[in-house]
């Protein structure tokens, strides 16, 4: 099976991703939010380029991320305010993006913002939940998850990537 997309193609993005963040986005144009992310992978899974992102269930975009077939990551340069803003302040209690000027777009009915240099649309393929029990490394645990509110892990094929 041959996909149009290739896993490196994408590389550098998820090089600088826990030093320059990037933007989650799950939803569609009746309703959509964005959080902040700085952990995630990209490789090669199934026979697909996969991204894989980890949401708490606490955060209002796990209910969308829960909700919605697709969801993107966005990658920026010089929007830390926003980016900031994005990852502290809950899209339950204000309007994020109106607050940071961040403008909507959306590439195949998925949410995203017209000032990433890249987006990749995705199509999730397999959720799971962290528990303790998995970690074979118990600091991490310890570490990561001292109130054990473990993420959930969503592995999705990149369908398109948009460059601006």
């Amino acid at each position: 099976m041959s996909y149009p997309i290739a896993p490196d193609a994408v590389t550098k993005a998820f090089q600088t991703l826990g030093n320059d963040w990037a933007l989650l986005a799950a939803g569609d144009e009746a309703a959509f939010n964005a959080m902040t992310i700085s952990w995630g992978s990209l490789g090669f899974i199934w026979q697909r380029p996969i991204v894989s992102v980890l949401v708490r269930p606490p955060r209002y975009t796990h209910d969308f991320t829960e909700r919605c077939d697709t969801f993107s990551v966005s990658f920026y340069h010089g929007q830390r305010k926003a980016l900031s803003l994005m990852g502290s302040q809950s899209g339950r209690d204000i309007d994020k993006v109106a607050r940071t000027g961040l403008t909507p777009l959306f590439v195949a009915g998925t949410p995203t913002f017209e000032e990433a240099y890249l987006t990749v649309i995705v199509r999730k393929l397999y959720r799971g939940e962290l528990t303790g029990a998995g970690f074979l490394d118990p600091a991490i645990d310890a570490e990561f998850y001292p109130a054990k509110d473990y993420h959930t892990v969503y592995h999705g094929e990149i369908l398109q990537l948009v460059e601006r």
